[in-house]
């Protein structure tokens, strides 16, 4: 179930870490099953106000899933024109699959799937490109993947309908966002699917496990890394100062 993660929530924060000063990339942060904090999502401090973020990587190891119900395990990004996406692999009542997609941010909630309007919210993201936001991906468990979120081309989009909204849209210009799902190491299935968006970079970002529908946290356990981002004017590594539960 695709969902908006408000940053009024991360004021509801209970346990912190700090992040070493070189990139650290073990995934060691568990989420789920028996672990002592129950809370399912992160977020991450230090990062500058002004940075214009156009990747966001971590790795996730998923050791526990949930048989029946949803699994979700993914990384959101938040972006400066109000829209939101998220992605990663699910585990859906036995069915592995991907998904890659996101709305425009209403208020959150269930709020951004009822008061969509098309003609205008798809000015600024469009997803399904190709294919469904969610579709069959072979995944397996106890495998590590690499989760990245980057920024591609822009592009110049002709007007027309949008069969899947039954939306007529004019001419506009929007960025390519790509999702990859990558395993390490390889021989495993490599994931990966765009969306479209009309912000040129991301403001904020977390890591986060969903349950629902006949499933359960405690039925599910991961293990995430530390995120690493690159930003507009540098293709270093960055990483932030710290991270938080909420």
């Amino acid at each position: 179930m695709l969902r908006y993660i408000s940053l009024f929530l991360a004021v509801l924060t209970v346990s912190y870490g700090a992040v070493a000063a070189t990139t650290n990339s073990a995934p060691d942060i568990g989420i789920g099953g028996d672990e002592t904090d129950t809370h399912t999502h992160l977020r991450f401090d230090g990062i500058p106000e002004d940075a214009k973020i156009v990747s966001v990587s971590a790795h996730l190891i998923v050791d526990k899933v949930a048989p029946t119900g949803l699994n979700f395990f993914a990384m959101q990004v938040n972006y400066p024109n109000k829209t939101w996406a998220h992605g990663g692999p699910q585990y859906n009542d036995g069915a592995e699959r991907a998904n890659w997609g996101g709305l425009v941010n209403r208020g959150g909630g269930s709020k951004d799937y009822v008061e969509t309007d098309w003609s205008k919210d798809l000015l600024l993201i469009e997803y399904g490109i190709g294919k469904p936001n969610t579709v069959p991906f072979k995944w397996e468990r106890d495998c590590e993947y690499v989760i990245t979120i980057e920024r591609g081309q822009l592009l110049h989009l002709p007007a027309g309908t949008n069969d899947q909204f039954k939306a007529v849209v004019p001419e506009r210009t929007m960025w390519e966002w790509k999702l990859t799902i990558k395993p390490i190491p390889s021989g495993h299935e490599t994931f990966t699917s765009l969306i479209y968006d009309s912000a040129d970079h991301i403001k904020s970002f977390y890591l986060w496990n969903e349950s629902g529908y006949g499933s359960t946290s405690k039925q599910q356990h991961t293990k995430w890394s530390v995120p690493v981002y690159h930003t507009e004017d540098s293709t270093d590594d960055k990483v932030p100062t710290g991270w938080r539960r909420f």
